[in-house]
């Protein structure tokens, strides 16, 4: 009896080590260094200049769309921070900020722009998906 209970308790143990590792394996931080910082920011710079350009904006328009973006980042990386809502509850505020976004952009661009403009985006984003995804042979 005594054989069957350490023995149970042994591989116990060894299944509660096995997976708190894989745990911390799946989950690895990675830092960003500056310099990658930078390069993304250009990169998503030259991303909405192209999309701008493809949607055939008025520089006053791409004025107020750029106003519309800031204000909509900085309200989605406050709801982003507040520590006080759920999981759920962030996805929602998310939602309705990204929905109010849409129709200030859709004010400020017309309809048909707004459509280009996020068809531009949606094809850039596509191109990004493919260059990130490794390559089977």
């Amino acid at each position: 009896m005594k054989k069957l209970f350490v023995s149970m308790f042994a591989l116990g143990a060894i299944t509660l080590a096995s997976q708190a590792q894989e745990m911390k394996m799946d989950a690895p931080k990675k830092e960003v260094t500056k310099a990658e910082k930078e390069a993304m920011k250009a990169k998503k710079e030259a991303d909405l200049v192209e999309a701008f350009k493809r949607a055939d904006l008025t520089d006053e328009q791409q004025k107020k769309a750029r106003e519309v973006l800031s204000a909509s980042n900085e309200e989605s990386k406050s709801v982003k921070a507040d520590a006080k809502l759920s999981e759920e509850e962030k996805k929602a505020k998310l939602e309705e900020v990204y929905k109010s976004r849409n129709e200030k952009l859709k004010e400020a661009m017309g309809e048909a722009k707004f459509k280009a403009f996020k068809q531009a985006q949606k094809a850039q984003k596509e191109m990004t998906t493919l260059q990130a995804a490794p390559v089977k042979e």
